[in-house]
């Protein structure tokens, strides 16, 4: 067992020692939602990689009004509250206690959780129209504003998130000269994210070393567990259960490099706001006050959790919802340290983030940075 140092105090875990964030966190903004990979979206049957609902996750929340049907305190009837989610701890944290939240249960007509297990899955629910909410990499949600998709910011999330790990001893860019790194979903924020950074460290991706995809995150970690993956671009928790996994444990293994590090300190930025949360422009029109309650829970409960303030049940459900076991959720919650922050706050790291992806990756962003309405109110 090692220490793994957070901003917020020193843990115990079986892995090697993570370095505290080097930056000043960006906080205090009231508003924001969960990025990377998910979509709240609208379906009421069992949850699959195609973006079915989830029965089972489905939480109802809401009383009923004298009229026999549900209303928020926005002018339009209150929406069924469907969310579609990634199995990522850092993207389960904000949706925490969102079906038992009061103010949250006052404006909706009950809350649904689908589970997503690739980036097509909800790219596909959200421009069919059946998602009204979306937690995606930023790059995917500038893309699809760019593509004409009426969608605008609700807020990124700041979280030490993505890492390479490798073989133990491994340190650094220069310890992936000469090898092969594996890397989830082509074209995807870790990716474009992961080659920019790699040139400006001075290394040229495909030439200096290689980069082999997987068609998913499990897949890659058990190429680690198996030992046919040693170098391999992970967020958390995948990243961490990846080392335990892999050959000889976590203490056979390292973590290389830090993308939120090695990003600020080329940016000189607060944060790599790689991933963020959308709403379709209409949705929000006419919800505008539960768009408020939305931003407020998912960035007091960031907060909080981060916190080390996390109650045994809502540890028992990060758990389901990760898939991962509840002492790593424990363990890891103040070490990944998420935030969420509204697009004022954020848009100069935004704007860094899709500018860099343009010079390198500009499909990825739909070949031009969003209008002044992609960052909403």
């Amino acid at each position: 067992m090692v220490s793994l140092t957070s901003a917020r105090g020193r843990l115990r875990l079986p892995v090697a020692a993570s370095r505290t964030r080097s930056t000043t966190r960006a906080l205090g903004a009231l508003g924001a939602l969960l990025t990377v990979t998910v979509a709240l979206a609208g379906c009421s049957a069992s949850a699959d990689a195609t973006g079915k609902a989830d029965a089972g996750a489905t939480a109802d929340a809401a009383a009923t009004g004298s009229d026999g049907g549900k209303r928020s305190g926005d002018a339009a009837p209150a929406p069924r509250l469907r969310i579609a989610a990634a199995g990522s701890l850092a993207l389960s944290v904000p949706l925490t206690g969102l079906a038992e939240s009061p103010e949250v249960a006052r404006l909706t007509d009950g809350v649904a959780t689908t589970q997503v297990a690739t980036p097509d899955a909800f790219r596909a629910l959200l421009t069919s129209g059946r998602a009204d909410v979306a937690t995606l990499p930023t790059l995917a949600a500038a893309n699809l504003a760019n593509r004409g998709v009426g969608v605008r910011l609700l807020g990124v999330v700041d979280a030490d998130l993505v890492k390479v790990i490798g073989p133990a001893g491994a340190k650094g860019w220069p310890a992936l000269r000469g090898k092969t790194v594996h890397v989830p979903f082509k074209g995807d924020a870790a990716d474009v994210t992961f080659r920019d950074l790699a040139q400006r460290a001075g290394l040229t991706p495909d030439e200096d070393f290689t980069v082999r995809y997987a068609t998913g995150l499990p897949e890659l970690v058990g190429a680690v567990a198996s030992g046919k993956a040693q170098f391999a671009v992970l967020p958390e928790h995948f990243a961490t259960a990846a080392r335990q996994q892999a050959p000889g444990g976590a203490e056979k293994t390292a973590e290389v490099l830090d993308l939120q590090d090695e990003w600020e300190r080329t940016t000189g930025g607060a944060m790599l706001a790689q991933s963020a949360v959308i709403v379709r422009t209409e949705f929000a029109t006419a919800h505008p006050e539960l768009v408020k309650a939305l931003r407020t829970h998912f960035a007091r409960t960031g907060e909080r959790l981060s916190s080390g303030e996390a109650t045994d049940a809502e540890l028992t459900a990060l758990a389901k919802t990760s898939h991962a076991p509840e002492p790593l959720v424990s363990a890891l919650l103040p070490a990944l340290d998420v935030r969420f922050v509204e697009p004022g706050p954020a848009r100069a790291d935004i704007t860094a983030l899709l500018e860099r992806a343009l010079e390198s990756a500009p499909r990825a962003v739909g070949g031009k940075l969003p209008g002044d309405g992609f960052y909403g109110d």
